[in-house]
C-alpha cells in the first residue's frame, strides 16, 4: 500500500516538474534527504528515485526560460572546483573501483547544489527549499522523538537504512542542523497554527537528538545553542525548549544515557574516541605519503589500505575517517581540504554579507533571519562533524548552495536600484519645463517640476 501511495505521489508531481523545474528541485531534495523508498516494503523498496526525478527536472529545465548556468558566486565556484578535483583524486585513488561509487554520489549532490543556487532565485523559492528540507528531515525528527517518548529512551534512534544518516551519530548531527531552520520558518510564518506546529517539531527534534545517544550530536547541539544565543534576534523559544528538555531528561531517558554522556569528560579513556584518533592518524599517514591527491574517497575503509599505511596508534582494519576534516584530507590531499575549507568560508561570507545588507531593512527581515539561522546550523554541523564522516552530506551541501542564492538575491535589488534605466542613460539632457519663461533663473530651486524628475 505504501508503495502505491508513493508511486501515485511521484506520478502526480511529474507533470508539474516538467512545467516548473524548481518544483523538480524541491522533489529532488525531498527524495534525497527523506529517501522515501527506504520507508516502503514492496516493489519500490531500494529503488533509486533520484535519477528519474533529476532526469525530469533536467528536461523541464531545458524547456523553461530559467537560466541554464549557475550564478557566479564563491560557493558555486568552489563547488565546481571541488568536484573537478575529487574526480582527479578518484582517478589516482588507491582503489579507484571503490572510490568511484562515492564520487558518483558526490557529483550528483554537487549538481543538485548548483541547481539550487541557480533556480532558488527568489524569496518564495528559497523559503520553499528550506521548507522541503524541514519536511524531509522533520519526518525522522518527529518519528524519532515519538519513539523516544513511547519507549522511555531505552533504545537508540537510527536513521533510514543504506543512507548517509543511517548511523545514530549521523542522524543526530543532521537533526542539530535542522533545528535552526525550523526556527527560521517559525519566525517568518504568518500562521499561528503553523508556528505552533513548528515549535512542537523543534521539541520532538530535541528529544530525537537525545534518543540517538550521540555524544557528538550533544556537543554540536551545545555549540549551536551558544551560536543561537549570539546570533538570534528572534526570541528565546529554542532556548526555553532546550531548558525544558534538560529538566525533563531524567523522566525521558534511563540512567544508561547519562552514563554514556558522562564519558565525554573522560574521552581520552574511551575506546570509541581512541578508534577515532587511530582513524585520524591513518588519514594523516596517507596524506603524508600522498600529499597532493590523498587516497581517494573513503580509502580508510579498506583493510589493505590501513595495513599499508599503518603507524603506531593508527588503524589495524578498515574504518571510517570519523571527521569531516580528516575525511577530506585523507581522501583528496591538501588541495582537497583547501578547496573544502574555502567552500565553507565562502558560505559563511555569503551569510555575513546578507546580514550586513539587510540590517534594519524590514522588507528583507526574512533574509536576515535565514542568514542567521544558517550560520547557527553551520556552527553545529562543523563542530559535530569534527568527529563524524559527513563531509559530503547532501543536506549540508544544499544549505551551502542556499547561501549563494540568498547573497545573490539580496544583492540584486541594490544593483538594480543603482543602475539607471537604459532609456534614461541614453536620453539627452532635458531642459526643465518653463526654462524659457521670464524670471526662470531667479526662481527658487525646486519651484518647477523637471521632466526627468517626474519620470
Amino acid at each position: 500500500m505504501r508503495d502505491l501511495i508513493l508511486l501515485g505521489a511521484l506520478l502526480g508531481v511529474a507533470p508539474l516538474i516538467l512545467r516548473a523545474p524548481h518544483i523538480g528541485i524541491l522533489s529532488w531534495i525531498w527524495v534525497t534527504l527523506l529517501s522515501p523508498q527506504r520507508e516502503v516494503y514492496g516493489f519500490l523498496s531500494g529503488f533509486e528515485l533520484n535519477f528519474y526525478i533529476a532526469l525530469l527536472t533536467g528536461i523541464g529545465w531545458l524547456c523553461s526560460r530559467d537560466r541554464k548556468i549557475a550564478p557566479l558566486n564563491a560557493v558555486t565556484v568552489f563547488l565546481v572546483l571541488f568536484g573537478v578535483w575529487a574526480s582527479i583524486t578518484t582517478y589516482c585513488a588507491l582503489q579507484p573501483s571503490y572510490s568511484v561509487v562515492i564520487l558518483d554520489r558526490t557529483l550528483k549532490t554537487i549538481v543538485l547544489a548548483l541547481a539550487v543556487a541557480t533556480l532558488a532565485n527568489s524569496k518564495a523559492r528559497m523559503q520553499s527549499v528550506i521548507w522541503i528540507v524541514a519536511i524531509a528531515l522533520g519526518y525522522y525528527a518527529v518519528k524519532g522523538g515519538g519513539f523516544v517518548l513511547l519507549t522511555g529512551g531505552r533504545n537508540h534512534v537510527f536513521g533510514p537504512a543504506n543512507t548517509m544518516i543511517e548511523d545514530n551519530n549521523a542522524l543526530g548531527l543532521a537533526l542539530v542542523m535542522l533545528i535552526p531552520l525550523l526556527n527560521h520558518l517559525r519566525v517568518t510564518s504568518r500562521s499561528r497554527l503553523t508556528s505552533f506546529g513548528l515549535m512542537a517539531m523543534m521539541g520532538l527534534t530535541l528529544v530525537a537528538i537525545v534518543g540517538t545517544y550521540s555524544r557528538g550530536a550533544l556537543l554540536a547541539l551545545a555549540a549551536s545553542g551558544v551560536a543561537y544565543a549570539l546570533k538570534s534576534r528572534s526570541g528565546l523559544v529554542p532556548l526555553l525548549l532546550g531548558g525544558i528538555l534538560a529538566i525533563s531528561l531524567p523522566s525521558l531517558v534511563p540512567s544508561s544515557w547519562f552514563d554514556r554522556m558522562s564519558t565525554i569528560q573522560t574521552y581520552n579513556q574511551d575506546t570509541s574516541f581512541e578508534g577515532r584518533v587511530a582513524a585520524w592518524r591513518t588519514s594523516m599517514e596517507i596524506v603524508r605519503q600522498r600529499p597532493l591527491t590523498g587516497g581517494g574517497f573513503s580509502s580508510t575503509d579498506l583493510d589493505w589500505v590501513t595495513l599499508s599505511y599503518h603507524t603506531p596508534g593508527s588503524l589495524d582494519a578498515g574504518k571510517a575517517a570519523h571527521s569531516i576534516y580528516f575525511e577530506v584530507l585523507g581522501d583528496h590531499g591538501f588541495v582537497g581540504i583547501l578547496l573544502y575549507l574555502l567552500l565553507l568560508a565562502a558560505a559563511w561570507r555569503n551569510t555575513a554579507s546578507v546580514l550586513a545588507a539587510t540590517a534594519g531593512n524590514a522588507g528583507l527581515a526574512w533574509a536576515n533571519s535565514l542568514a542567521r539561522m544558517i550560520q547557527v546550523s553551520m556552527v553545529g554541523f562543523l563542530v559535530g562533524g569534527a568527529a563524524l564522516s559527513m563531509a559530503y552530506y547532501d543536506g549540508f551541501l544544499v544549505l551551502l548552495a542556499v547561501t549563494a542564492a540568498l547573497a545573490i538575491a539580496v544583492r540584486r535589488p541594490a544593483q538594480t536600484a543603482s543602475r539607471p534605466a537604459r532609456w534614461m542613460a541614453a536620453a539627452p539632457a532635458l531642459s526643465p519645463i518653463g526654462a524659457s519663461l521670464p524670471g526662470w533663473r531667479g526662481a527658487p530651486a525646486g519651484h518647477f517640476h523637471m521632466l526627468r524628475g517626474r519620470a
